[in-house]
């Protein structure tokens, strides 16, 4: 399965390459043909060669309508289409303007760049046959000066062939060693930050299993009082809520969803965690959002919780409702959390949502690594940024699943 996937991503890079190098291969052709056919015109060929500038401009012309086409998959009819016109090119000049049969070289080489190994000398072949007919046209094609440019055209077709598509092959080996680069420092990353988060619980576990290993070895040695048995009592519980918390960071994105009314439980929330300070809200009713409900709770309950605690006097809640998308009527949730203490230092702002990262002395730093794991889980993002009233500002947005949006033609 992994090897499917893997084959699939694949395949959709080279589809994807090949559609932007046809694109510019439209774009180089139209712009090729407009400017052979100005600089026919400036140089006054045109009146020597009538039909050679009819045919220029027949040529410029589709090559404009294929560039204004959406199409952006590979057509070979379109390098069929090339060769043809310079064959028809090699034809009315022919005698005269001997040099034209070089253009044939550059559909060749680009449609190697793209083409399969199994087709490689397709073109080449049938880009020599176009050749051969138009000297056979001109009655000159069994004369033995012109078997020996046929036999030169066609090697050099293919030796051309030959270097695009070893061209492509190195192309590829340089873009796949790139991508296992890549997904190999992606690796990396994450064991690095597994290793940290590692080290960081470790640390956080060590302070509290020492201070019960000495009350143990305290109680085991006869000496018994009620500072150890209520210094055990809160270093288990310390180890409870690490653990708890561990495990909240932990759980898996696929929990259990249902309707929650975001309006209620901010407004709980916010009695919840009133510390004397003030709090000015502004929450819209009635704002329906799709999530775990217990999970979203701990979530915004972190954030309101960590304003409160850096706020000198005031926080400042709002929730309303945000269209990012009017003609589809679409619509998000958007929280703002607001405080006027001291703010959250540039150095640190990018960090504050990992695991065990902390300012606080007793703080185990993984409460808003809680908070930033629920709300992406749930399709939603969030942003720490300075506040207008000096301190921290912390702004979430979550999609909006009220059901009031249906009636609104939704």
């Amino acid at each position: 399965m992994a090897i499917d996937k893997k084959r699939q991503s694949g395949v959709k890079s080279i589809m994807a390459s090949q559609s932007v190098f046809y694109s510019y291969y439209k774009a180089g052709r139209f712009i090729f043909a407009l400017a052979l056919l100005i600089s026919f015109q400036i140089a006054g060929l045109h009146s020597a060669s009538p039909r050679l500038l009819y045919i220029l401009t027949v040529y410029s012309l589709i090559a404009l309508i294929r560039l204004l086409m959406s199409e952006s998959t590979l057509g070979y009819i379109d390098f069929l289409f090339d060769i043809v016109f310079i064959s028809a090119v090699v034809h009315v000049s022919f005698g005269v303007y001997s040099y034209m049969t070089l253009f044939y070289l550059f559909p060749i080489f680009f449609l190697s760049i793209v083409i399969s190994n199994k087709k490689i000398f397709l073109f080449p072949m049938i880009a020599a046959i176009f050749y051969g007919i138009v000297l056979f046209i001109n009655g000159s094609l069994f004369e033995s000066e012109n078997i020996l440019n046929l036999s030169l055209h066609t090697f050099s077709f293919f030796l051309i062939a030959f270097a695009g598509n070893n061209l492509k092959e190195k192309l590829d080996k340089q873009e796949n060693y790139i991508k296992r680069l890549e997904e190999e420092k992606i690796k990396m990353q994450g064991y690095e930050r597994l290793y940290r988060v590692s080290a960081d619980l470790a640390h956080e576990l060590r302070n509290p299993l020492a201070a019960i290993s000495a009350v143990a070895q305290f109680l085991k040695e006869g000496k018994n009082s009620n500072d150890f048995v209520e210094m055990l009592s809160t270093e288990t519980a310390r180890l409870s809520n690490l653990v708890n918390d561990f495990l909240m960071f932990s759980r898996p994105a696929d929990a259990p969803k249902e309707e929650v009314d975001l309006s209620d439980m901010m407004r709980i929330i916010i009695s919840r965690n009133d510390n004397g300070k003030k709090i000015v809200s502004d929450i819209g009713d009635g704002i329906i959002i799709s999530a775990n409900r217990m999970l979203i709770e701990v979530a915004l309950t972190n954030v309101v919780k960590n304003a409160m605690e850096a706020a000198q006097s005031a926080v400042f809640v709002k929730l309303n409702r945000l269209f990012s998308d009017m003609r589809r009527n679409k619509r998000e949730v958007i929280l703002e959390v607001e405080d006027d203490g001291q703010g959250i230092d540039k150095s640190i702002r990018d960090r504050i949502f990992e695991p065990f990262f902390t300012t606080k002395p007793n703080g185990t730093g993984l409460g808003l690594a809680i908070t930033y794991r629920v709300i992406t889980s749930f399709g939603g993002y969030i942003v720490a940024d300075v506040s207008s009233h000096g301190g921290a500002k912390l702004t979430i947005v979550l999609p909006d699943e009220n059901r009031q949006n249906e009636k609104d033609g939704r």
